[in-house]
């Protein structure tokens, strides 16, 4: 047995750490400098129309420009992706999950391709997106690229593609713990110590790559603020309820638009989307772009009040008609934004009205943003890990998790509304529904659970050929018929027939009465002899209980072999898994 194939084989265990923290950093090198390709590819196209001092900032260019831009570019990607084949048209943090929920994290590398290249034009093209969607799938396509070329099991892939999770926000945000928490609350959907390590250090890898390129700054430069008065708090009260009602209004608008446009042509919903952001654009320039100097702007207390509320509802309309028209880009950043630009109205107000017990604006613009974040993704703790990083400031804490825990109970109890994400795919006809049982199957390799000792037969065996099958103890016994596996036998049951037949062998020379022991000569029918027979279904090597366990259902029987392809005509079995042996490693776990 190889080497890679061990590796393989103790991957699909629960207790492969070792081998799976080596993966996991690869896994951040590898994601993270795909991030910064992307990053150098979007600021590079940024440098064609704008001056070395006004980089990204759409603001300072004239009406005509402003308009003309967005609209040239989602006519432009648009018709890309018309060219694109339908089934690599799909992208975005949306179609990670969708991968992850049901095709066990395998992501196609021309989706990523595509994702690269009009992403990249959507975000130059000054469209309302954020940049971190696309890094999201760009670092998780990185991750399952590297665990499919090594043909790892799936339970392993999975983890791989968190780990990409994990590095894509790591290297936008410069948050490397707030990328392991998104990772596993957004993507993966569970927490697992299993995947904690693994998930740090592509986290960290990425991290310290983006870095040496691009610095040690963090997404936004960020004042120090305190709370002025705990007579604020109900002022963070209010804040998570404005946020909730606007987060649901975003998640259910960019839903309503995205069944409108239900029938339309790429091409069409693109150019739809970005005439529409540089109509919007004209009298709110700020909503162009990822926005983060507006941002920025906020965070230092810079904007006016009528600045700060044009910027808000022109960045909210402008992003649920992105969204909703599915133009290549991310949901994220536009939250940041549309949070920071909500916190700061609202702080602005309270300032007017108690002079006395107000903090600064820019103090409510820092809670706002992650509030907004988590209530539209459903990630509380990965918005407050965020938030904690981006501020190195621990006593914002306090008043963002009153805020985010209010907003996100607006939007899942109030308005009864999912994550945008899932709310999206539920908009495709695919429901995500997410269980203990089904995480804890998918996190186990079937190698890491199979019973090794078998043997592989032919329903015919001689006596004697029965007999050296049964000194090595198998198990079970897998029985072939021309080749194909059929049936499978308990090794007991051969062992007793056996075993019978060499007493009625001793019988027979007892009545001879001659003194000589004879050899039996005699050809045995495995599937003829009395025993307790299982039909048998397939199942590769890379498969996860999950899956095993789906086949088992669908093939209507008990047990599966494992199996992996050696040849064109020629397969290598491993293995033996039994619906009893994952039900008892399910309660044993459980307990």
């Amino acid at each position: 047995m190889s080497i890679f194939e061990t590796i393989r084989l103790k991957l699909a265990s629960l207790n492969a750490l070792p081998a799976l923290a080596a993966l996991g950093f690869f896994s951040g090198i590898l994601a993270g400098g795909v991030i910064v390709l992307f990053r150098l590819f979007i600021e590079s196209s940024f440098v064609l129309w704008h001056t070395s001092d006004s980089t990204g900032d759409f603001e300072s260019a004239p009406w005509w420009f402003r308009l003309i831009l967005p609209t040239f570019g989602g006519i432009l990607v648009g018709f890309i992706l018309h060219k694109v084949g339908k089934h690599y048209r799909q992208v975005g943090v949306g179609h990670v999950i969708e991968r992850m929920t049901f095709h066990q994290g395998y992501l196609n590398w021309r989706n990523a391709l595509v994702q690269f290249l009009i992403g990249g034009l959507t975000i130059a093209t000054g469209q309302s997106v954020g940049r971190e969607g696309p890094g999201i799938h760009l670092g998780s396509a990185s991750g399952s690229w590297l665990g499919q070329q090594m043909k790892l099991p799936n339970n392993s892939i999975r983890i791989l593609v968190g780990c990409g999770t994990a590095a894509a926000i790591s290297a936008s945000f410069n948050t490397p713990l707030a990328g392991v928490i998104f990772a596993m609350e957004v993507v993966m959907m569970e927490y697992a110590v299993s995947s904690f390590i693994p998930l740090i250090l592509s986290s960290v890898s990425a991290a310290i790559l983006t870095r040496i390129v691009f610095g040690n700054d963090v997404a936004f430069i960020v004042p120090s603020l305190d709370l002025n008065s705990l007579w604020e708090i109900p002022n963070f009260v209010l804040l998570g309820l404005v946020i909730g009602c606007v987060a649901s209004f975003f998640i259910k608008g960019t839903i309503v638009v995205t069944e409108k446009a239900k029938k339309w042509s790429a091409w069409l919903k693109c150019s739809v989307a970005g005439t529409s952001v540089g109509i919007l654009a004209l009298g709110a320039p700020q909503i162009m772009g990822i926005g983060y100097d507006t941002v920025n702007d906020a965070l230092h207390g810079d904007l006016t009040l009528t600045i700060l509320t044009i910027a808000f509802v022109g960045k909210l309309l402008a992003t649920i008609i992105c969204s909703g028209l599915s133009l290549p880009g991310g949901a994220i950043g536009p939250s940041m934004f549309i949070g920071a630009m909500a916190g700061g109205i609202l702080g602005t107000i309270g300032a007017m009205v108690l002079p006395e017990y107000a903090s600064e604006y820019a103090f409510y613009s820092m809670v706002g943003m992650a509030t907004m974040m988590s209530a539209i993704l459903q990630a509380p703790l990965a918005a407050l890990m965020a938030l904690l990083e981006l501020t190195n400031n621990p006593n914002i804490l306090l008043p963002g998790m009153i805020a985010v825990v209010v907003s996100n109970l607006v939007v899942s109890q109030v308005f009864k509304q999912s994550s945008i994400f899932h709310s999206q795919l539920r908009a495709k006809g695919l429901e995500l529904r997410v269980n203990p049982l089904s995480q804890f199957l998918r996190s186990v390799g079937v190698a890491g659970l199979m019973e090794r000792k078998m043997a592989v037969q032919e329903k015919m065996i001689s006596y004697q050929d029965a007999e050296k099958l049964l000194e090595d103890v198998p198990r079970w016994i897998l029985v072939r018929q021309d080749k194909v596996p059929i049936s499978l036998l308990a090794a007991n049951d051969l062992a007793r027939f056996v075993l019978e037949l060499k007493e009625q062998q001793a019988e027979k020379d007892k009545e001879e009465n001659d003194g000589v022991a004879r050899s039996i000569e005699r050809d045995i029918d495995l599937l003829a002899i009395p025993a307790d027979r299982q039909d048998v279904a397939s199942v590769y090597l890379q498969a996860n209980l999950e899956e095993a366990l789906d086949t088992m259902e669908r093939e209507s029987v008990d047990a599966v072999y494992i199996f992996r392809t050696t040849s064109p005509t020629s397969e290598k079995i491993y293995g033996i898994l039994t619906k009893e042996q994952i039900e008892s490693h399910y309660s044993y776990k459980a307990k």
